[in-house]
């Protein structure tokens, strides 16, 4: 198992991650812009995965926890749209750093993925956990 921690205010200067909405809304304003703003936020991620992995590659099929922290104060998000942005990234991160082979159902287990939202005061952040199936 690998557990690793994406901390901080990336987003606007207060979230940790855009939601989906704000994505599509880049890829519309301007499609290089949505690429760059998931270059970015894969780029976050992968920092965070080669800070923790020491060497971790599952050799069979995984399967994700999350836990978001987001900000106890200002605007509640639709959690599905902030879950569906960061988990993209965070598969591609994973796979681009040779934590998982692929992104595909054969290497990750959809059906078992959990996400998790809690508020706080503090930092916001994504807890991650991959778990060998």
């Amino acid at each position: 198992m690998l557990k690793f921690e994406i901390q901080g205010k990336y987003w606007k200067n207060e979230k940790t991650f855009p939601s989906l909405n704000d994505y599509i809304h880049e890829l519309g304003r301007n499609p290089k812009a949505g690429g760059a703003m998931k270059r970015k936020y894969e780029k976050i991620a992968c920092d965070a995965v080669r800070a923790c992995s020491r060497g971790f590659k599952a050799h069979g099929p995984v399967t994700l926890r999350y836990t978001f922290y987001e900000p106890e104060s200002g605007q509640k998000r639709d959690h599905m749209n902030v879950f569906a942005f960061a988990d993209k990234v965070i598969q591609d991160a994973l796979q681009k750093c040779g934590i998982i082979r692929d992104d595909s159902p054969e290497y990750v287990d959809g059906s078992q993925i959990l996400h998790t939202f809690k508020y706080t005061k503090g930092m916001p952040r994504i807890e991650i956990e991959v778990i060998e199936i």
